[in-house]
């Protein structure tokens, strides 16, 4: 039994002896994490509302025939863009209607009670942002094929978009088309992809 004691005694040491130098020797260990993330923002700024022809009625036939007072231009403003490694693009929507050929905002039901109309919103892009020749067809402002996902977004920080926004009758051939109020409501809003 003694033997066996010493043994056991022994072993212990060992045990405690190689242990007491290994937590000795133990050093911490610095991990430094990094990371690139893609995306980023813009604001867009617009004017609040357009009034057609300030305020001012006109015919029907005004609007047929495209003159000048049926449609108005603004811009959209883009600023305090950050960021790279995606595509930039604007969504742009609100209640549309196809009822009178082509698609054209139009709040359905709401404080709109002319018929047969809506407004047809186009851009002509710039350098930049492609063309797009009606926004309620697709909703979507693009950036133009040459955009390199390794370009900056605060080369686009500034940058004006023109728009147009026209009152149409779509094909004209709606049966119960008449005048009246209208209104349309659109969100503009930045998307980077």
């Amino acid at each position: 039994m003694n033997g066996y004691r010493s043994f056991l005694m022994m072993a212990m040491m060992s045990v405690v002896g190689l242990s007491a130098p290994a937590l000795a020797d133990t050093k911490s260990a610095v991990f430094h994490f990094t990371a690139a993330f893609v995306g980023g923002s813009c604001d867009i700024t617009a004017p609040s509302s357009i009034q057609f022809n300030n305020g001012n009625p006109f015919s029907s036939k005004d609007i047929e025939e495209h003159i000048a007072v049926t449609s108005e231009s603004f811009e959209l403003t883009l600023s305090k863009c950050e960021g790279a490694g995606l595509t930039p693009s604007i969504k742009v929507s609100g209640p549309q209607t196809s009822d009178f050929g082509e698609p054209l905002f139009l709040n359905v039901g709401g404080p709109t009670d002319a018929k047969g109309y809506g407004i047809l919103l186009a851009t002509k892009g710039n350098g930049i942002f492609s063309p797009n020749l009606n926004l309620a067809a697709d909703g979507t402002i693009l950036a133009k094929e040459n955009w390199s996902i390794d370009e900056q977004l605060s080369t686009v920080n500034n940058s004006k978009i023109p728009m147009t926004a026209a009152l149409t009758c779509g094909d004209c051939n709606y049966a119960s088309r008449r005048g009246g109020d209208l209104n349309a409501t659109v969100t503009f809003d930045f998307v980077y992809d």
